[in-house]
């Protein structure tokens, strides 16, 4: 038997069908929440050029263009990027979704950072000619960024695309590692500073230094200081970069010369040319027709190594006292 209760309940359950039904024909509810590519078919490797400009730029900061060499800093004579680094850009932009805009009005575009003039990114993109304006903004929900299309007032919460993978300084896109010789393949390197010419040879496992052709030892109680070896042999043969450099720099009267010898057979030295420039060194090896700079202090340890710094003195033991645990001396 059917209560008033019954009856009510069975009316509710009939409206919340209905309801369920209006809102499937109408396509509201769930299908409302499927996110949408916002760039469909953009492929990441037909990509020639990218403009990358800094916080309310006027200019590009960064000029990356693809040439038959492959991928080039433009804007920081034309030294090669690293590709790893495009991609964690170009292939999170490839895979952009969004379902409801989180605003429509120009208006709201300074508020979220991606107005024309008022952004964190703003990025060109060229493929077959055509460009894409995009707009990386400020922070939009849990681990998304406001992200608009240039030309387009609808502003998206985008995840995975954020201010930080567009860099806006060349360093930013190169490899550092300029120059990587493993110390296995390493048999010999010699470092001409202005009169001075320091040897570093390797003897088995060991390494021998002499400067000027006088070897560098040490007599009991002193020692050489292995450490100080081993540091300059790794500034040497592994530079990191700082920056690119003008490759086309004067460096026919350098403040060092670098010659890196291998023990594979066959290969030729690396000679590297040094030039002061003021907290860095402008660095090129004769094999690269680019450049860097590099912080002065990491190469230092290479080029200041002197007679001085290879001989390690004992450590002096402090004198000990009457009252410090030391016997008193007879008659006290």
């Amino acid at each position: 038997m059917l209560t008033r209760a019954h009856k009510i309940l069975i009316g509710a359950l009939v409206v919340q069908i209905i309801l369920v039904v209006v809102m499937f024909l109408r396509g509201d509810g769930g299908a409302s929440l499927v996110e949408a590519p916002l760039l469909p078919g953009f492929d990441a490797a037909k990509v020639t050029h990218l403009q990358v400009f800094a916080k309310d730029a006027a200019k590009p900061a960064v000029d990356l263009v693809k040439g038959d060499k492959g991928w080039r800093i433009a804007s920081a004579f034309d030294y090669p990027i690293d590709d790893a680094k495009l991609a964690a850009l170009l292939g999170p932009i490839a895979k952009m979704a969004a379902s409801e805009p989180i605003a429509t009005q120009s208006s709201r575009h300074a508020q979220l950072h991606v107005a024309d003039a008022d952004y964190e990114r703003k990025l060109v993109v060229t493929i077959a000619g055509k460009d894409t304006t995009l707009f990386i903004g400020a922070p939009a929900g849990s681990r998304r960024n406001a992200v608009r299309l240039g030309g387009d007032d609808r502003v998206y919460a985008v995840a995975g695309v954020t201010p930080y993978l567009a860099g806006t300084e060349p360093r930013d896109w190169m490899t550092r590692r300029y120059l990587d010789v493993p110390g296995d393949d390493v048999t010999k390197v010699t470092i001409k500073r202005g009169a001075v010419t320091t040897e570093l040879a390797k003897d088995d496992s060991s390494w021998k230094v002499s400067i000027d052709g006088t070897p560098v030892t040490a007599t009991a109680p002193d020692t050489l200081d292995i450490q100080a070896i081993d540091d300059a042999v790794g500034a040497a043969t592994s530079i990191d970069a700082s920056a690119p450099a003008d490759p086309r720099k004067d460096a026919s009267s350098p403040t060092a010369t670098i010659t890196v010898e291998h023990k594979a057979a066959g290969t030729k030295p690396d000679v590297i040319d040094v030039v002061g420039d003021g907290t860095s060194y402008w660095v090129k090896s004769r094999a690269l027709d680019r450049a860097v700079t590099v912080d002065k202090a990491r190469l230092d340890r290479a080029l200041s190594l002197g007679r001085d710094s290879l001989i390690r003195k004992p450590t002096a033991k402090p004198a000990t006292s009457p009252g410090s645990g030391s016997p008193l001396p007879p008659g006290e």
